[in-house]
C-alpha cells in the first residue's frame, strides 16, 4: 500500500496499480472510502473511448525536507503513451493535491484525462439521511442523500464541462458532506479557463465517485500535455455547502475575473447603473416587431418602476425565430424591423431594453453563406461529447476570422441604427461546449482554453465598440453565466430559480426537483455577487394559472440578489381587455391561453420591484451574501401548487403540475462593504408568520450596535428592540446575543439593517 498520511488526514493508494483505495479523516475517525472493489487510477480517453488498461505501473516517493509528501505514479498504457500522476500532502495540510500529464509519442491521439479518480465515497451519516452533495451545475444546486437518489445511469453529475454554465459547471469546485460529521471538499484551481469536467456521480459499484476529466488543447497523434493547474481534494467539517464555497471564494478573488474589483467601487462610466439601482423588473420576449404598447404601459403601470425589456427574437431583417431559421451574415441583420411604437413607448416611460440575438446561430443558406459554412465549430462525434447537451446547433466558431468580423461589426451597426440600451446575447459562450476540432480557423484540434478566450476576445471588442458608438455604457449579457465571463458581462438570463415550473437548465435533476430531493442554491451568488453580474430569474407571468409558487420565486429572486423576470417565450402575454397577443405574429407558434391579467400579483410584484429599487438596493445590488442566521423558529413549510406552460410544446415540462413544499419565508442576509448588514425575511404564504433566532454581536465583517427595522419596501426604518440587549450596549460594546422574535404579515418582506 502506498500511503500518505499526516495528523489530519490519511491516503492510500493501491501498488498494485496506483488507485485511490482509501481517505479518513483522522481526527473525526471518518473512513470516507468504503471500498476497494473495482477501482481504477485513472480513464485515458482516446478515439474508441475511455481505457485504464496499462502496460506496466511503478511509483516513486520523494522525501518530505520541505513539509510535503509526494509520490510520482507512472502508468505505460502501450509503446510511446505514458500516464503520470503526482500526488502531494503537506505535513501539517488538510488537503492532498493532485497534478498529471500525458506523454505521447504514439500515433494514436489523445482527447483527455480522468485524474484524479476518487472512488467508492459512503455514506456520512446514518443511511446517508443527511448527506448533501452541492455542485456548482448551472450556477448550484444540492441534492440530499447522492447515495440514495442518484443510479449507475443518472441522475447524478457525470459529464460536467466547464466553462459551461447550462449543461455543465459554473464554478469550479462541488463537495460531499454529512452534516456536522465532515465530507469533501472538490476543485480545480485553474486561473486561465482550461476546459475540464467535473464529476461525481455512482459507479458501477453502488457507491459514490468523484473525478476530474481535462480536455486536451492539442489533440493529434504524438500530441501529449501537461494539466497546468493542480487538483485538490479536502477535509470539511460539514457544516454546510457554504462551508466550501467560502474555500473556492478565497482563491476564486485573488482571478483574473475579479481584479475589475467590486461593482460598488467602480467608476459609473464601468457599470451599468441604470441596471444596478433604478431597475426594478425584467421581461423577456416580448414581441420587438410588433405592436406591444398595451403590455408595455400596463407593466409599468403595475409595477411602478423602471422595467428592463429584453425584447424577442423578432427585428431582424430577415428571421430569427424559434422554430425556422436564423440569420446569416449582415445582409440578412439590417436594416432591423423594430416596431417604432415599441421603442417610443418604452423610452417615453423611463424603461431600457435590449435586443434578442441567436448570438453564434448561423444561417449557411443566407447571407455570406459560403464564409459561416467555413467558419462553423465542429464538435466531437455525439458517442464522445461527455456532456448531457449534444450541442446540434449550427454554431459559429468564435476563434475563426469570420466570426470575429461579424461579432463586433453586426452590433456595432446595430448600436447605430437602434439605439440599443444594452444586449444579449442567446446560445452563446455559457452553454456552449469549448471545443472545435477544425484548425482552420487558426487554433488546434481540441483548444478549449483557445475557444474560451475568442469568446472573451469578441465580447471585449464588441462591447468597447458599442460604447465607442453610443457614447455611454452598454451592459452585455448572456443566457446563463459562467465565472470565467464575470468581468466582461454584466447581467445573465437563468430559469432556476423557478423550478421546478420551468424549463432548460437544471432539468437533469428535474424529478428530484419536483420530489424535493434536489433544490437550487445561490453557489454562485455565495462567491461572486458583489462583483457582478445581475441575474435575472423567475421564468413568470402575472396571471393567477401559474399557481402560488409564484409568491416562493419572487421572494427569492429578490432576496437572492436578482430581477425577477415576465417571460413571454413559448406562450403568450397575459390577457388585457379580452386580447392576448397572436400566435402567428409570433416568433414560436404557441396555444392562445386567455389568461388574464392579474392586478394582485402585479402589487406583489412591485413590492419587491420597489425593494431592489429603493434602501435596500445597496445590499441586494451590491451586496456580499452571508448565511442567514440559523433559525429557532423558521416560520414552517408551505405546499404552493405550480403549472408550467410556458415552454416548448416537446418538453416533458410542457403542462406539467404539482406542488412544492418550500420554506414559508424566505431568508437572506447581506453585508454592504465593511459598514452594515441586511436581514431579510420574506413571508410568502397567506397567514403571518413568525421567525425567532438570536443576533449574534457580529455579523460578516460588521461589529454592530443598533438595529433598525423595515416594515416595507420604501417606508421608514424605527428603531428595533430585542430581548438580551443591555441599555448600555452601544456606548460600552458589552453586546451579547440577542432573541428575535419576528412577526411577518402575510405574503409581505421585512428586514432588519444592523448598524454599527
Amino acid at each position: 500500500m502506498i500511503r500518505l498520511e499526516n495528523d489530519r488526514l490519511a491516503l492510500w493508494l493501491s501498488e498494485e496499480n496506483g488507485a485511490v483505495i482509501g481517505l479518513q479523516d483522522k481526527r473525526k475517525s471518518l473512513r470516507l472510502i468504503v471500498s476497494d472493489a473495482r477501482t481504477v487510477p485513472f480513464r485515458l480517453e482516446l478515439e474508441q473511448g475511455f481505457v485504464s488498461e496499462f502496460r506496466s505501473f511503478r511509483w516513486e516517493a520523494e522525501s518530505a525536507q520541505d513539509g510535503v509528501e509526494r509520490r510520482t505514479l507512472i502508468w505505460e498504457v502501450r509503446p510511446g503513451l505514458c500516464v503520470t500522476g503526482r500526488v502531494e500532502l503537506p505535513r501539517d495540510g488538510e488537503e492532498v493535491r493532485f497534478t498529471c500529464e500525458v506523454a505521447n509519442e504514439s500515433a494514436e491521439p489523445v482527447l483527455s484525462l480522468e485524474y484524479p479518480v476518487i472512488p467508492n465515497l459512503g455514506v456520512i451519516t446514518e443511511n446517508g439521511e443527511s448527506d448533501f452533495v452541492a455542485h456548482s451545475f448551472a450556477t448550484g444546486f444540492l441534492v440530499r442523500n447522492p447515495m440514495k437518489h442518484f443510479a449507475a445511469d443518472g441522475p447524478g453529475f457525470r459529464f460536467m464541462p466547464y466553462p459551461e454554465g447550462f449543461s455543465g459547471a459554473t464554478m469550479q469546485f462541488f463537495a460531499y458532506y454529512g452534516k456536522n460529521r465532515g465530507g469533501l471538499y472538490f476543485a480545480a484551481l485553474d486561473g486561465e479557463g482550461y476546459a475540464k469536467w467535473l464529476n461525481f456521480y455512482k459507479n458501477g459499484n453502488g457507491l459514490l465517485e468523484a473525478s476530474f476529466i481535462h480536455g486536451c488543447e492539442d489533440i493529434g497523434a504524438a500530441k501529449g500535455w501537461r494539466v497546468r493547474y493542480p487538483c485538490v481534494v479536502r477535509l470539511l467539517e460539514g457544516r454546510d455547502w457554504q462551508e466550501a464555497a467560502d474555500l473556492y471564494k478565497t482563491w476564486a478573488e485573488r482571478q483574473f475575473w475579479c481584479a475589475g474589483g467590486k461593482l460598488a467601487d467602480r467608476d459609473e462610466a464601468e457599470k451599468g447603473v441604470w441596471l444596478l439601482e433604478q431597475t426594478g423588473a425584467a421581461t423577456f420576449g416580448v414581441n420587438a416587431g410588433h405592436d406591444r404598447t398595451k403590455w408595455l404601459k400596463t407593466y409599468r403601470e403595475a409595477i411602478g418602476t423602471p422595467i428592463f425589456h429584453i425584447l424577442g427574437p423578432d427585428w431582424v431583417h430577415t428571421r430569427q425565430n424559434f422554430y425556422n431559421g436564423v440569420p446569416g451574415g449582415l445582409a440578412d441583420w439590417f436594416p432591423t424591423t423594430f416596431h417604432p411604437a415599441n421603442l417610443a413607448c418604452i423610452r417615453g416611460q423611463g424603461d431600457r431594453f435590449a435586443p434578442f440575438e441567436f448570438d453564434y446561430l448561423f444561417n449557411v443558406r443566407g447571407a455570406d453563406g459560403d464564409q459561416g459554412r467555413e467558419a462553423m465549430q465542429k464538435f466531437p462525434d455525439p458517442d464522445r461529447m461527455k456532456s448531457v447537451d449534444k450541442y446540434k446547433f449550427p454554431l459559429l466558431c468564435p476563434a475563426a476570422r469570420y466570426t470575429r468580423e461579424l461579432h463586433v461589426e453586426r452590433d456595432r451597426r446595430l448600436q447605430r441604427e437602434a439605439g440599443v440600451d444594452a444586449i444579449y446575447y442567446d446560445i452563446s459562450a455559457n452553454n456552449i461546449l469549448k471545443h472545435c476540432e477544425d484548425p482552420a480557423h487558426g487554433h488546434p484540434a481540441g483548444a478549449g482554453k483557445t475557444i474560451t478566450d475568442a469568446y472573451r476576445d469578441n465580447y471585449i471588442r464588441t462591447k468597447e465598440a458599442m460604447i465607442r458608438e453610443a457614447g455611454r455604457y452598454v451592459p452585455m449579457g448572456t443566457e446563463m453565466i459562467n465565472e470565467i465571463f464575470l468581468d466582461v458581462l454584466d447581467y445573465y438570463q437563468a430559469r432556476a430559480g423557478a423550478q421546478p415550473a420551468a424549463p432548460l437548465e437544471g432539468w437533469p435533476l428535474r424529478d428530484l426537483l419536483k420530489s424535493g430531493a434536489a433544490e437550487l442554491i445561490p453557489m454562485f451568488t455565495y462567491v461572486y455577487h458583489e462583483y457582478g453580474p445581475v441575474r435575472l430569474d423567475g421564468w413568470g407571468k402575472l396571471t393567477e394559472e401559474i399557481g402560488s409558487l409564484f409568491y416562493y420565486t419572487v421572494a427569492r429572486t429578490y432576496l437572492w440578489g436578482g430581477l425577477y423576470e415576465l417571460n413571454y417565450e413559448y406562450s403568450p402575454m397575459e390577457q388585457l381587455d379580452g386580447e392576448e397577443n397572436r400566435p402567428d405574429e409570433h416568433y414560436y407558434i404557441f396555444e392562445p391561453r386567455g389568461y388574464k391579467f392579474s392586478d394582485e400579483r402585479a402589487r406583489y410584484l412591485a413590492q419587491y420591484a420597489r425593494l431592489r429599487t429603493g434602501p435596500a438596493n445597496k445590499y441586494l445590488a451590491y451586496g456580499k451574501m452571508l448565511r442567514p442566521p440559523e433559525m429557532e423558529e423558521d416560520g414552517g413549510r408551505a405546499e404552493l401548487d405550480w403549472f408550467q406552460y410556458n415552454c416548448a410544446k416537446d418538453f416533458k415540462e410542457y403542462n406539467d403540475t404539482g406542488t412544492a413544499a418550500v420554506d414559508a419565508v424566505v431568508r437572506a442576509a447581506w453585508q454592504y462593504r465593511n459598514e452594515s448588514v441586511a436581514l431579510f425575511f420574506a413571508n410568502v404564504t397567506e397567514t403571518p408568520r413568525v421567525v425567532s433566532f438570536k443576533l449574534d454581536p457580529l455579523q460578516g465583517e460588521v461589529r454592530w450596535s443598533r438595529v433598525l427595522l423595515h416594515r416595507s419596501a420604501e417606508g421608514e426604518a424605527e428603531p428595533f428592540a430585542a430581548a438580551g440587549a443591555p441599555d448600555d450596549a452601544a456606548e460600552t460594546g458589552n453586546m451579547r446575543p440577542l432573541d428575535v422574535r419576528l412577526p411577518i404579515p402575510a405574503r409581505s418582506v421585512v428586514w432588519l439593517e444592523l448598524l454599527p
